[in-house]
């Protein structure tokens, strides 16, 4: 809670003996102003890595659950990111509105990088949402559901304190999670299904060679 100090004047005349009609200096006092606090805007973009930066994830369950992600930024609200899980890749480009994120191509078997033409970018319609404002718990978008927004996961690269869980329940009665983190975007996904449970987490980031 933000705190306002703001003087008020308390006047008074005390006529004190001897003193003759002399009065007393004003004296101020501080009077206590509640602000609400103003939430701070989400800044969308800060759940993708930089430019080039290459995400590794370590998986369970299945052989291709180990993946690397790249990123690569086109513009400041257009950005691919390639999944190399050794069998195929998929690419996925992504454009970051104010109140979400959606994803507006999707591509298997991409082993170039997506070079889009002028005005292309823009042109392209939204397939489906990613992530969506708030990302508080109990909200809903496209399927999914954020089951938690201040979760602890540990992931072989760090503890993360603050992720944001999303979830969403299949027809086959399957469950997916996919746990994000500001500052580094999806840092673990799971698929669960009765006992059987495939997942991914991120190991380690690495730079864009210079």
């Amino acid at each position: 809670m933000l705190v306002k100090w703001r003087p008020f004047l308390f006047a008074g005349v005390v006529l004190a003996a001897g003193c003759g009609d002399k009065g007393v200096p004003p004296v101020e006092e501080p009077v206590i102003e509640e602000v609400a606090d103003v939430p701070s805007k989400v800044d969308l973009s800060s759940y993708f890595l930089k430019d080039g930066q290459i995400a590794h994830f370590v998986g369970e369950g299945n052989e291709f659950a180990s993946y690397k992600a790249r990123t690569v930024w086109h513009d400041d609200r257009h950005v691919s990111v390639y999944e190399d899980n050794g069998g195929t890749v998929m690419a996925r480009t992504f454009r970051v509105e104010d109140e979400r994120i959606v994803v507006v191509r999707e591509e298997g078997e991409q082993y170039e990088n997506y070079v889009p033409s002028d005005g292309e970018l823009e042109s392209l319609k939204p397939l489906y949402t990613y992530l969506q404002l708030p990302l508080k718990a109990g909200q809903s978008f496209d399927g999914w559901t954020v089951t938690d927004d201040s979760s602890s996961v540990e992931t072989p690269l760090q503890t993360f304190d603050h992720a944001v869980v999303l979830e969403k329940i299949g027809e086959d009665g399957a469950t997916v999670r996919s746990y994000f983190v500001d500052g580094f975007g999806e840092v673990k996904r799971e698929f669960v299904m009765d006992n059987f449970i495939v997942s991914s987490m991120i190991e380690r980031i690495e730079e864009p060679a210079r």
